[in-house]
């Protein structure tokens, strides 16, 4: 896994204007597998919250922490007379939230840009409550495409470059962003006391920017969503799990 974290790219918010699928397709696999109901719910890596609004209906307080000032703004305009949500530029691997905190945590697309993952997944399970659901997405090591680019030495190219996250050795050396399996994740926060209860997959959705082909590939969105329920669903794009704290 990438361990140079000055090359890693700082993630983009997806707004439902212009991702409208993706954001549709990414909620509905998480409400799959989490009942999204508490008292406070914390997204980690918010962005403009897109996500976090979709999931907010069901708790009394929500927070959302990233460290983008363009996109908290945005985010802090869009819910200003909602007093349930309080906007932080708060670094995910140093939180200042009280221990056992939340009821639920989301994180989506976000980890990969994360410089110490270790920090923030230990922090994560220090807020969580015991009983309460982390549900995280990633990018997913099987899916034989690396999306965010490369960077080798003084050269960089964004983008989609095959067959990439399946070179371990060159992914890590290269990619401006990691790519998990589910064993690194249930590597990274079992040894926090979060045990992995459920998992799902994502294939694309082609409305992301970068690739030319894209609008011709878009007539295939229904065949990706019947691969996320077939057996080869583990060969997605992204990896949608959720850990309980014990």
């Amino acid at each position: 896994m990438i361990k140079h974290s000055d090359q890693l790219l700082v993630g983009a918010a997806r707004g439902a204007a212009s991702h409208g699928k993706t954001v549709q397709t990414f909620t509905a696999s998480l409400r799959r597998i989490c009942e999204f109901r508490g008292c406070r719910l914390l997204d980690v890596g918010c962005g403009d919250g897109t996500f976090t609004r979709q999931f907010a209906e069901h708790y009394a307080e929500v927070h959302g922490i990233d460290v983008q000032d363009r996109y908290l703004r945005a985010f802090q305009e869009s819910v200003s007379r909602d007093e349930r949500f309080a906007i932080h530029n708060m670094s995910a691997s140093q939180m200042s939230f009280p221990d056992a905190y939340f009821d639920t945590i989301i994180t989506i697309e976000a980890f990969e840009h994360i410089p110490d993952i270790e920090a923030a997944a230990r922090e994560c399970a220090r807020v969580l409550r015991p009983g309460g659901e982390l549900v995280i997405t990633v990018p997913n090591r099987l899916f034989p495409f690396e999306n965010h680019g490369i960077k080798i030495g003084g050269w960089q190219r964004h983008g989609r470059i095959p067959l990439l996250p399946w070179i371990p050795s060159l992914h890590d050396r290269w990619a401006l962003a990691r790519v998990f399996t589910v064993r690194d994740l249930d590597t990274l926060f079992g040894q926090h006391a979060l045990s992995r209860r459920d998992v799902r997959y994502l294939w694309p959705t082609f409305e992301h920017r970068g690739n030319r082909f894209q609008k011709y590939l878009r007539p295939l969105f229904p065949l990706m969503r019947q691969l996320e329920e077939s057996p080869v669903r583990m060969f997605g794009t992204s990896i949608v799990a959720k850990y309980v704290r014990s």
